[in-house]
């Protein structure tokens, strides 16, 4: 089953799961909040990341990992100037200890 971005629901899954759904010919960045370190949640409709979401029109999910405690924003972006993009989400108000990964899409040759 693929992730439906569109629905922006909150899936239970792992990050196993997150990296196997992903498609390899769009960008994401993936947010990781560890519970354990920081009880405040990365979903949270006060940050104003979701605002520029919304703005820029990108597509995201929302997975928590019950059994690991951890909680992912994974956003779909295009598949150029990702790391400008990540910089920018980034800016816009999570702290110092959420971990980001970027997947950026395969070329087409």
């Amino acid at each position: 089953m693929s992730m439906d971005f569109s629905d922006h629901k909150t899936v239970q899954n792992s990050f196993a799961w997150i990296k196997k759904n992903l498609d390899p010919l769009q960008s994401y960045i993936v947010l990781e909040n560890d519970l354990n370190k920081q009880a405040d949640s990365i979903f949270s409709n006060v940050f104003i990341t979701y605002q520029y979401l919304k703005k820029e029109n990108f597509a995201w999910k929302k997975v928590y990992d019950s059994k690991q405690l951890k909680e992912y924003l994974v956003i779909q972006i295009d598949p150029t100037n990702e790391d400008e993009t990540l910089g920018k989400i980034m800016g816009y108000g999570f702290g110092k200890d959420i971990v980001s990964y970027l997947y950026k899409a395969e070329k087409k040759l």
